[in-house]
């Protein structure tokens, strides 16, 4: 028995997430900006704030979107820039 395949026409209509700029770069969405992380407390984190020991090497963003590393002290590690 020969084997038929049947073709379905899929569309994918654009989203507005991928507009581009005039200059043909993609443009930046909601998405592109990390929520902050939080403190047991439940603040955002700040720099050269003590963080947990779990965090030691991980990334983690304060409320304005700045990018910090937990380093240091192995013992007592904090937020730092990278």
């Amino acid at each position: 028995m020969p084997l038929l395949l049947a073709a379905s026409p899929l569309l994918v209509a654009p989203t507005a997430s991928a507009a581009t700029h005039p200059s043909g770069s993609v443009a930046p969405t909601a998405f592109d900006r990390h929520a902050c992380t939080r403190t047991s407390s439940g603040s955002c984190i700040r720099g050269g704030q003590l963080c947990p020991k779990s965090k030691y090497h991980k990334s983690g963003w304060d409320a304005k979107g700045r990018r910090y590393v937990c380093k240091g002290s192995r013992t007592h590690p904090h937020w730092m820039k990278p």
